[in-house]
């Protein structure tokens, strides 16, 4: 009789294919360190056009891209807590970028830059709650046990 080898379906442990907390951590390091190491480059790729001479704009894009390390290493802490206190302020964070865009295009600035900002916000938003409704299943999961069938 066979054995069930260990990538049989039926011995690996239920869960998704897709880890949205690693992937979301991945894309907030990646926004923060291009954002850090270049901020006329991450301007460039966020579609907001050259940085310009003033020494400001460098200043306020490097102070964005490290709030995006701090959160990404936050969302690959060994806590579970940790883990969520990250994803629950992401949330925050994410939603206030919106706001701000949104006041932004009041104020008239031009729609295709910032919506990128808020098209971006949103999909941030959107992995957040994927990943913290994944901390929150493994959190039942850990608390009531694997299912019995």
């Amino acid at each position: 009789m066979p054995t069930a080898s260990p990538t049989d379906a039926t011995t690996r442990p239920a869960g998704p294919a897709f880890d949205a907390r690693t992937v979301f951590s991945g894309l907030r390091a990646f926004v923060g360190i291009v954002s850090w190491v270049s901020p006329s480059a991450s301007w460039k790729v966020f579609g907001v056009g050259t940085i310009g001479t003033d020494a400001r704009a460098p200043l306020v894009t490097r102070l964005f891209g490290v709030r995006e390390c701090a959160l990404a290493v936050a969302l690959q802490s060994p806590e579970p807590a940790v883990r969520r206190a990250a994803l629950q302020t992401g949330l925050v964070v994410d939603g206030a970028d919106i706001v701000a865009s949104l006041i932004s295009l009041r104020k008239g600035s031009p729609k295709w830059i910032w919506l990128t900002f808020v098209a971006g916000a949103s999909a941030f938003i959107g992995l957040g709650i994927a990943a913290l409704t994944e901390e929150e299943r493994r959190a039942a999961v850990s608390v009531a046990g694997p299912p019995v069938d």
